[in-house]
This record gives structure tokens, C-alpha cells and sequence, in this order.
């Protein structure tokens, strides 16, 4: 018995004594090089160089016929300075703040109802997977066919929605859906309709994950269903909702596709965001330099944000216990 636990080969059965492997054990030094190697040059060529390559041009005066000439001069911080002292990049810094507000965050705070909703008041199984089919089905369209899809539904003289709340007696002449002023609550509308299934499916994905026993529990100390709700789920859904807020918010960063289908930044530049502007001049006006610039303005004002927030949401999980 103690040969055994020693590991004596004599112990060993015949068959496993004349075994031979064919190839070691222990796989080839090759493939964690492999795997680790590929996805860092993925990343290299999609991420880093590309960022690398924006912040050198947005130091140089570089156009469309520069770009290919390679004739473009430094120039220093001027295209920042030009960005930065722009009336029409304030104006689209109000939209942004406005998109922020009435946009993701309203669209996290509806997912969030809808799904603690699906999840706690309706018990059947089948009606739960309908709803959430129908609701993730505007996802997954593409913005493009959104965009002309709410062009059409807010056409100001004969669309549905204006001819929808005409019947319905809540208003008593058809809103120009597309006028100054108007045009960025049309996009906002849009892209909630398309958007508020993404945090409802986090939210809810997190509140099945939650324990039962937490529940057992309130429900025997004879908590009711709301301070449940306000107590127990809310405080331990906050990573999770935290998670929904930050996929939004990163994404109002990187809007173009349903301004530029909806309104093209227009009426008179109403409803531009920062991203529809470095679109517009470099992809439009082919100012390569100043999209440059305007793109890492960009990622620097989200980057702090976001910075800003999680460091926020850090301190509030460690204040009632959570990490």
C-alpha cells in the first residue's frame, strides 16, 4: 500500500506501464503565445493605432489631399483651440447634456421598470419570453432602417404619431416634428424605441440572478412587496443598472447614424451632436486634422466622465456594504 502511495512504476497495471504518448503532456509553448499574441494585435490594429494615428493628425494642418500627398505641416494645438472655442461644438455639448438626460438615462430608468415589472408581476413564463422578443426586437434592426422608419411616423402632416395623439385629443394641431427646437426630441424619441430592450435585458438578467433566500427572508419578517422592492432589490441591482447606465452613455459618444438619417444635424444645426460634427468635417468636409482633434476632445470628455462615475458608484457600493 505504501509502494502505491509512493508511486512505485512496479505498482502500475501492465497496460498503463506500456502506454506510449505520442506527444507531451503538456501542450505546446506555442499556443498560450497564440492566444494571447492575436488578440494584442487585434487590439494594436484597431485600437491603438488608429488612436495614435487621429492624435498625430490632430497636430498637423492635414486635409483630404495632404492625407494621400503627405504635405500637411504641424501646426500644434490650433485645431483643439479651433474645437474648443467653437460656437456649433457648445451647441452640440447643450444637445449632448440634453441626449444624456432625456435619453440614456431616461432609457436605463424605463428598461430598468419595464424589467423589474416583467419580472415581479407577471408569472407566466410564456408571456415573460413574448414581451421580452417583442421588446428586443427594435434592437435589432439596423439605425439606418430605424431612422427612415421614424421619419415616417413623424411626419409632421399626415404621420402616425401626430395623427395618433390627434385622435386621442391630446393635442389640437399637428407638431412639426422636424423644426428647430423639435428635431432632437424626434431623435431622442427614436432611439429609445430602439435602444431601452439593452438595460431592460441587464436589469432583468440581474434580477433573476438575485438569491431567493433574500426574499424568503423579508417575506417571513413581513416586509411588504414595494419595501422589498426599495430595500432589497434596488441596492443590490445597482452594479448591475451601474453596467446599463455606462453601455449607454459610452454609445451617446458615438452617435451619428440616426442624426444623420433623421435630421442631418439640422435645422439649422439643432440637433448636432460633437460626433455628428467630427463626422461632418472629416468624412464631409474632409478636415481631417480638425475631426482629429474633435475626436480626442471627445474621448477625453467621456473618459473623465466615465472615470468620474465609476469612482462615484465605487464609493456608494462600499458605503452600504457592497464592495
Amino acid at each position: 500500500m505504501s509502494d502505491i502511495v509512493r508511486g512505485d512504476p512496479d505498482t502500475y497495471p501492465a497496460w498503463f506501464q506500456n502506454k506510449k504518448t505520442t506527444r507531451p503532456l503538456i501542450v505546446s509553448r506555442w499556443v498560450p503565445i497564440f492566444l494571447v499574441g492575436v488578440p494584442v494585435l487585434v487590439l494594436l490594429a484597431i485600437v491603438i493605432y488608429p488612436t495614435i494615428w487621429m492624435f498625430y493628425h490632430s497636430l498637423r494642418d492635414t486635409n483630404i489631399q495632404g492625407l494621400f500627398m503627405g504635405n500637411h505641416s504641424y501646426i500644434g494645438f490650433e485645431n483643439y483651440a479651433t474645437v474648443l472655442s467653437s460656437d456649433r461644438f457648445q451647441d452640440s455639448l447643450v444637445h449632448l447634456v440634453q441626449y444624456l438626460t432625456f435619453g440614456a438615462v431616461f432609457q436605463v430608468i424605463l428598461g430598468t421598470v419595464l424589467a423589474l415589472t416583467l419580472y415581479e408581476f407577471v408569472k407566466s413564463n410564456a408571456i415573460r419570453t413574448t414581451v421580452l422578443i417583442l421588446m428586443v426586437l427594435p434592437m435589432m434592426l439596423p439605425p439606418s432602417i430605424v431612422g427612415t422608419l421614424w421619419r415616417f411616423l413623424l411626419t409632421p402632416s399626415n404621420g402616425a404619431v401626430n395623427q395618433a395623439l390627434l385622435d386621442l385629443g391630446l393635442i389640437s394641431a399637428h407638431i412639426e416634428w422636424f423644426n428647430a427646437g423639435v428635431s432632437l426630441w424626434s431623435i431622442i424619441i427614436a432611439d429609445t424605441w430602439n435602444w431601452t430592450a439593452l438595460p431592460l435585458l441587464i436589469v432583468y438578467s440581474g434580477r433573476v440572478s438575485l438569491p431567493p433566500a433574500v426574499y424568503e427572508a423579508a417575506r417571513v419578517d413581513g416586509a411588504s412587496q414595494w419595501k422589498v422592492m426599495r430595500r432589497v432589490t434596488l441596492p443590490m441591482l445597482k452594479e448591475v443598472i451601474a453596467i446599463a447606465f455606462i453601455l449607454r452613455f459610452t454609445d451617446a459618444f458615438k452617435f451619428v447614424d440616426l442624426v444623420y438619417v433623421m435630421t442631418s444635424g439640422g435645422p439649422a444645426q439643432s440637433s448636432e451632436l460633437p460626433t455628428y460634427i467630427a463626422f461632418q468635417r472629416g468624412i464631409r468636409e474632409f478636415a481631417i486634422g480638425e475631426a482629429a482633434a474633435y475626436a480626442i476632445v471627445i474621448f477625453a470628455i467621456s473618459a473623465i466622465l466615465i472615470t468620474l462615475f465609476l469612482k462615484y458608484m465605487k464609493r456608494v457600493m462600499k458605503a452600504q456594504g457592497f464592495a
